[in-house]
């Protein structure tokens, strides 16, 4: 799970590190990005601090109010090696039990 978690931490910066950049070079304000591209006050932000994985649609969104290819968002991004979480594990007691 650790391994997990890290990857996904430095994908999410590298992301966000992308979209700050290029908001920055347009010389626009958060603010100016969350008009243009009609999102909830806080997502730019989230995004920007590494704290939202946003879906597709939102990320062509955003491309399209900086100006860009979607390709420039996740442009030099690792590529994750965990594909998903380990599946929690149940403790003995647990199945032991029968509870969940």
């Amino acid at each position: 799970m650790a391994e997990y978690m890290a990857e996904r931490k430095a994908y999410l910066e590298a992301f966000s590190a992308n979209v700050r950049r290029l908001r920055e070079e347009r010389e626009m304000s958060q603010a100016d990005l969350q008009e243009l591209a009609d999102l909830h006050r806080t997502q730019v932000g989230r995004m920007e601090g590494g704290d939202a994985e946003p879906r597709l649609m939102t990320l062509v969104i955003i491309a399209d109010a900086l100006g860009v290819k979607l390709d420039d968002l996740v442009a030099g991004l690792p590529v994750p090696k965990e594909r998903r979480p380990p599946p929690e594990r149940k403790s003995k007691r647990a199945k032991r039990s029968g509870s969940k």
